[in-house]
């Protein structure tokens, strides 16, 4: 409010008023016209009052009206120019935001389409993951196995071990043709004579056969499952190592793209900060704010009697002058 009752009393309204109204034709200049303005604030408002003293109590109210309006015209000029000044240097100021942001996004795809990027190298650590997963779950699985294979190895070869290799038979002599034949020739007696005669005889076990070929399986399979196992464990080390450093360079990698995502938005927040100044700038110039701040409350109007001068208050104060050097010239 201050500030705006300094600018009332600017030399360019009082001038723009002496001209509007032709002030000059009543020899009033800038001096006099801002001797007849009185200027006042309205307690806890933020209202000003413009008095104007003279003559001619309607040119004193168009005076006051005059000054107001150009006061109002004033302050959107004002505003406009400044306006003008702000817009050219954000102007500026984002054109060069622009080109940093352009610069910006242009280092981002630059940093993207390097080879082993973020993507890429999620999408590996994924992939080794759900394999080392596997080879893990292989892992267990044959472990599984080959206890099953060596418990069932320790009761066959238990069982191989209880079994006899060979067995003895009791057999005739007819059961044995090649025999029966060759004592024949040299006896002269013929099989029935040798029916009776009983002769023992060792063969072969079929059963320790059969569970000599089940312990062999069992020793292959185990064999297999065990080498089988042993290249799961390397697989899996190597994998352990990769995704080791697989990791790492993720981890560096992620760091580096937060540090670009940050650098765009950064560069793009500014820009849009500038973007957004400017608008309102480029309202602020096509519009009047001194119209849009100001409103003339109560325009002046001509006063329904003089407030000066008091003719009945002069001639109260002449008189008592009057008489009071009366006396004093009586008594000198």
């Amino acid at each position: 409010i201050e500030t705006y009752k300094e600018q009332i009393n600017n030399p360019q309204i009082l001038q723009q008023t002496i001209d509007e109204l032709k002030l000059d034709e009543q020899n009033i200049t800038r001096r006099s016209l801002k001797s007849m303005i009185t200027l006042g604030t309205i307690k806890d408002t933020n209202l000003i009052t413009i008095t104007v003293k003279y003559r001619d109590k309607k040119l004193a109210a168009d005076i006051a009206n005059t000054i107001a309006r150009k006061f109002t015209d004033f302050v959107s000029e004002k505003a406009k120019e400044q306006a003008t000044k702000s817009s050219t240097y954000i102007k500026q100021q984002m054109d060069i935001e622009k080109e940093n942001l352009d610069q910006v996004l242009l280092e981002y795809r630059t940093y993207l389409s390097q080879p082993r990027g973020l993507n890429e190298l999620q999408k590996e650590l994924d992939s080794k993951l759900e394999l080392i997963t596997q080879y893990k779950s292989d892992l267990t699985n044959s472990n599984i196995e080959e206890q099953k294979i060596r418990a069932s190895l320790t009761a066959a070869e238990k069982q191989l071990k209880d079994t006899p290799q060979k067995i003895t038979v009791n057999r005739s002599l007819l059961d044995e043709p090649y025999i029966s034949q060759v004592l024949e020739d040299n006896t002269g007696k013929n099989g029935k004579d040798l029916f009776g005669v009983k002769v023992e005889a060792e063969e072969i076990n079929d059963a320790y056969i059969e569970l000599k070929s089940i312990v062999i399986n069992l020793n292959v399979e185990l064999a297999k499952i065990v080498a089988e196992k042993n290249n799961l464990q390397t697989e899996i080390s190597v994998l352990q190592k990769e995704l080791e450093t697989l990791q790492s360079d993720l981890a560096a990698r992620q760091h580096e793209d937060m540090i670009m995502q940050e650098k765009v938005k950064f560069a793009q927040d500014t820009y849009n900060a500038f973007l957004e100044k400017y608008e309102e700038t480029r309202i602020a110039k096509s519009s009047a704010i001194g119209d849009s701040t100001i409103i003339m409350v109560s325009p002046a109007v001509e006063p329904l009697q003089p407030v000066a001068p008091n003719k009945k208050m002069n001639i109260a104060v002449g008189g008592v002058l009057g008489l009071m050097l009366g006396v004093f010239i009586a008594f000198f």
